[in-house]
């Protein structure tokens, strides 16, 4: 097995691969990385048996094979100044020969054979998204879900397929994220809701990165979900178990709804959560009917209190918030203005784009209780 390649793209794409290899492995192999060469280039993959990744990049191949290489791969090559980089395996000893200008580095790996194969999502089911919109689903709902891995369907975002979109909702049981996004949907398939590892999810918009845009096939078999773009593939295992009923849990009728600008509400918590920055303190909000005033108070610290201008509808009311909570939300939340409905000091709310265009968000929060 021999091919060149250059040392930028090895090494990104190995920075991206790697993030699915076992940190703790029960077995050794599977830390590496297996490197296989094909007509394509050259194929990168790692696998934790939960999580997959494999990338394809360009190579000049001289001589096919496979081979694993040691986790330790990543480090060297970033080591290695810009340019072209030679490699020479010797299967017969499992060793590669690592050249480039007038140096050498030998390392010792194991036998492709002996690495676990990647499921492969043959005839299952499939969609398509753009890698844009997924992004966006990811981004907003991944945060909401638990990091408690005694309560394991809530580690997970719900993967649903229904009238023409996609929708992801994710829950720790104190807030909720839901999004949504057009799909290629094959009339003639039929989709199960799905539960996907929330950090699965993480790991496949790494993987995407954060520009350029296409289609992504995703497609599911009885275990695992398929994600599939040009040159990318990340599949994983699904969470078991039955995702809480979400739809019970956003609110259908509001007694306060008010308009405002996204910025200037998210500007004035982070400010406030200066002062709240510890668990348990609250973030309070004081709505009339043009002004929301937010503040917060600790005795040792100080006081903070903002005003900010909206356009509200219903009773005046004064409720209080985890402010982390509240930011995760606005942060979320691109649109230049935003809507935000209650129903009542202590019941759940619902904040959203004010537009109420396709690509909708929702994110409900539930208050605090405070003295």
């Amino acid at each position: 097995m021999k091919f060149k390649v250059a040392q930028e793209n090895l090494a990104s794409s190995l920075q991206l691969v790697q993030r699915a290899a076992a940190a703790r492995p029960t077995i050794p192999i599977l830390s590496g990385v297996l490197v296989e060469t094909s007509s394509n280039g050259l194929t990168l993959t790692a696998t934790d048996n939960e999580i997959g990744i494999r990338l394809t990049l360009p190579a000049m191949i001289a001589e096919d094979g496979a081979f694993v290489f040691p986790g330790r791969l990543g480090d060297i090559v970033r080591k290695i100044p810009f340019g072209e980089i030679a490699f020479e395996i010797d299967n017969s000893n499992n060793t590669a020969n690592i050249s480039w200008g007038r140096s050498r580095f030998v390392i010792h790996g194991y036998s492709a054979g002996e690495f676990p194969s990647l499921p492969e999502p043959g005839s299952a089911p499939a969609l398509a998204v753009s890698k844009t919109d997924l992004r966006r689903l990811i981004r907003q709902t991944g945060f909401a879900a638990s990091h408690d891995d005694s309560r394991p369907v809530f580690t997970g975002v719900l993967l649903v397929v229904a009238e023409g979109k996609l929708r992801f909702v994710a829950t720790d049981g104190f807030r909720l994220a839901l999004a949504e996004a057009p799909a290629d949907i094959p009339a003639d398939q039929t989709f199960r809701d799905v539960i996907i590892p929330s950090r699965a999810l993480a790991e496949v918009a790494h993987v995407l990165g954060e520009e350029g845009d296409g289609p992504v096939r995703i497609a599911f078999s009885d275990n695992r979900v398929f994600f599939e773009a040009s040159h990318e593939r990340v599949v994983c295992r699904l969470i078991e178990g039955q995702f809480p009923p979400y739809k019970q849990v956003i609110p259908q009728s509001f007694v306060t709804r008010l308009g405002c600008n996204t910025q200037d509400f998210l500007s004035a918590c982070e400010r406030a959560s200066l002062i709240a920055h510890e668990v348990g303190q609250a973030v309070k909000l004081e709505i009339s009917a043009t002004t929301m005033v937010i503040s917060a108070s600790k005795p040792e610290l100080g006081n903070v209190r903002e005003e900010i201008s909206v356009e509200s509808q219903g009773d005046p009311l004064e409720i209080a918030f985890n402010p982390r909570y509240v930011i995760d939300g606005l942060r979320n939340i691109s649109a230049e203005r935003m809507a935000y409905e209650f129903t009542g000091p202590l019941s759940p709310t619902c904040m959203s784009p004010e537009d109420g265009k396709e690509n909708s968000f929702t994110y409900v929060v539930l208050p605090m209780r405070v003295g």
